[in-house]
């Protein structure tokens, strides 16, 4: 039966042990701690909609919390496809559509190749349902690169603002490296993240807070996970990137005292002035453009450099992606922030020219 493995937020790796011992794909979120292998697909969400490969999935597994897609969602609440969802936790298992079929609380031996508790079947040779989703998803990638690489605008965009928020993420994904960490703030960085992240086995490990909590405290877990980082030698850089609206939510976890331990983190903030992500939904209509900037983009106009002045931590300002690579590179001691200027009219649209470029490609 055609199945692909869904990890969502907290799947663990074993997500991905299933998926390569059955030669499925793995549609893995960010923060599911499987992204990685020869199985992940990359931009799965733009190839759920394709009748020969997210068409024709009939069985779901469904491990951790898929939240980030619609896609997604829209893919487990089908009539024809049978999902199958592996809950450790119980009571507590991811399936807004009602539609689970089976729960389990433990992943069943023989998904990981497992029969007698010892014995484990090695990985699945590549067969005709794997090798498709590889095939295009290795596509969907170059396909989104080289629009990036094209340029974050479109005819008419402003050309003060070249860095997009997916340029952001992708910066931020390449800079990262095996054993460092990478806190991912909600809303479209973590979006973006899923979209553009790619590092085979060489994968960062990868924490976001998922959940009601939306955008509560980002700045403090992320410093959090840096004060613990100093505990384990073996962990490289940590980074957390945020959205604006996100970081001034929790701008106040800058503040620490004289006598508070401080940690080594790179705060990196997609500034587009305002909460992009509703421009991408049915709120960026261009029926609402009236009322969608007082009610959705809610811009703040605030000076992040003179926030960070005042808690005392380093922040430098770039505008465009050779000034970004440089501020990656050089993350320095301590806590900093990275303020890029990204420019959020012309968001919507450029996610349009992904899904069409890709669409285009694989037709």
């Amino acid at each position: 039966m055609p199945t692909a493995v869904v990890a969502g937020d907290g799947a663990g790796p074993v997500a991905r042990r299933i998926a390569e011992v059955n030669g499925w794909p793995l549609l893995a979120e960010p923060s599911s701690g499987a992204l990685g292998g020869p199985n992940a697909v990359p931009a799965y969400r733009l190839l759920l909609a394709r009748d020969e490969l997210g068409g024709a999935v009939r069985r779901a597994v469904v491990l951790g919390r898929p939240t980030l897609s619609r896609p997604v969602q829209a893919l487990l609440a089908r009539d024809d496809v049978e999902v199958l969802v592996i809950a450790p936790r119980g009571a507590t298992w991811p399936d807004a559509a009602r539609r689970a079929g089976t729960v389990l609380a433990d992943v069943p031996p023989r998904l990981v190749g497992e029969s007698d508790g010892t014995a484990v079947t090695p990985v699945a040779q590549p067969g005709p349902w794997i090798e498709r989703w590889r095939a295009a998803g290795e596509r969907a990638a170059a396909v989104i690169d080289a629009v990036l690489d094209a340029g974050a605008h479109g005819p008419g965009a402003p050309g003060d603002l070249p860095v997009s928020g997916q340029q952001v993420a992708r910066a931020v994904a390449r800079a990262c490296r095996p054993g460092d960490v990478l806190v991912i703030g909600s809303s479209n960085p973590v979006r973006d993240l899923d979209l553009v992240g790619a590092w085979g086995d060489a994968a960062p490990t990868v924490l976001a807070n998922r959940g009601l909590a939306g955008i509560d405290g980002t700045v403090s877990t992320a410093l959090g996970v840096a004060l613990a980082a100093r505990e384990a030698p073996e962990v490289g850089h940590v980074r957390a990137l945020l959205g604006d609206l996100t970081f001034l939510h929790d701008v106040g976890g800058l503040l620490g005292g004289p006598l508070e331990a401080r940690p080594d983190l790179q705060v990196v903030v997609a500034n587009d002035d305002g909460g992009s992500i509703f421009a991408t939904l049915e709120h960026g209509a261009a029926e609402h453009a009236d009322v969608f900037e007082r009610v959705f983009g809610t811009p703040h106009g605030a000076d992040l450099g003179s926030l960070c002045a005042g808690y005392g931590v380093r922040h430098v300002l770039v505008r465009d992606k050779d000034e970004l690579a440089v501020a990656l590179a050089t993350p320095g001691p301590g806590v900093s922030v990275v303020e890029v200027a990204v420019d959020r009219t012309r968001r919507r649209a450029l996610g349009e020219q992904i899904a069409a470029a890709v669409t285009q490609a694989l037709d």
